[in-house]
């Protein structure tokens, strides 16, 4: 049986979600920070036969979709129709979840992203830039880093809601540090779906012309130390083998496969 969760249902949630609590940073994250009444939040649950566990879970966060269980054994269509009622969606998590998605959502299994889920646990083997001045950001310079972001080929065509980075930095459930050189934004990081024992960084770029400098890591080095320094473990993506050795050789350790669909 598969019902809408409300906050009554947070303790049998946790109890579903905490044991992998790193993977399940961003379902665990986005309900910290915005509740269960939000118009941007919706959250189901599935419950065995008996109605006595709750064994599954799926997050809405906007458009994006985020489906957890402790097994295989979930109903994945009851979960595929939930998602398939809105016209525009990504679905993100741990692939022996999503891809059971795929039996029930047309093209699906073609738009697959693989990808890594690392950690930091110490971030004294980064190196850091001591010639430059590092920003954070407030709520005025949004516009500009997005403007920024965008000229990032490796990105794509990257969308970013401007009024929702705002409101997450303003309610402290994001951070973005940044570089300026020549009066410009040139490097940027930040983090998502902070909570109080974890954050998935995300948005680390550097314009092509301003490479090559160190900037990157010393803002990664940065965000690292604060989030550490504030009980919260350091987490990021990756899918490319070079950009995995980067990370691995700044302290960061390989946790899960994750697959994105977007």
């Amino acid at each position: 049986m598969i019902k809408k969760l409300t906050a009554a249902n947070e303790q049998e949630l946790n109890e579903l979600l905490k044991p992998e609590a790193i993977l399940n940073l961003f379902i665990l994250g986005d309900i910290e920070n915005f509740g269960y009444d939000n118009d941007i939040i919706d959250i189901w649950g599935e419950y065995n036969e008996d109605s006595s566990e709750l064994i599954a879970c799926l997050l809405r966060f906007e458009r994006n979709f985020l489906p957890y269980s402790k097994t295989e054994h979930f109903d994945a269509q009851g979960f595929a129709n939930i998602i398939k009622e809105y016209e525009q969606y990504n679905i993100s998590g741990i692939p022996r979840v999503t891809k059971l998605l795929e039996n029930f959502i047309p093209d699906l299994k073609e738009k697959r992203h693989e990808s890594f889920f690392c950690k930091c646990n110490n971030a004294s083997m980064m190196n850091a830039n001591r010639e430059v001045i590092i920003r954070s950001a407030k709520a005025d310079d949004v516009s500009e880093i997005i403007e920024m972001r965008a000229e990032i080929t490796e990105f794509g065509e990257r969308e970013e809601n401007e009024d929702l980075v705002i409101r997450q930095l303003e309610q402290g459930s994001k951070r973005i540090y940044y570089i300026e050189q020549d009066n410009q934004v040139v490097s940027v990081v930040e983090s998502s779906a902070e909570n109080s024992f974890s954050a998935m960084i995300t948005g680390v770029a550097t314009l092509a012309e301003y490479r090559g400098n160190g900037y990157a890591t010393t803002l990664m080095k940065r965000i690292c130390c604060d989030l550490l320094a504030e009980g919260k473990t350091p987490c990021l993506f990756y899918d490319n083998p070079v950009a995995g050795k980067i990370y691995h050789k700044i302290g960061f350790l390989d946790v899960s496969d994750f697959a994105l669909y977007r």
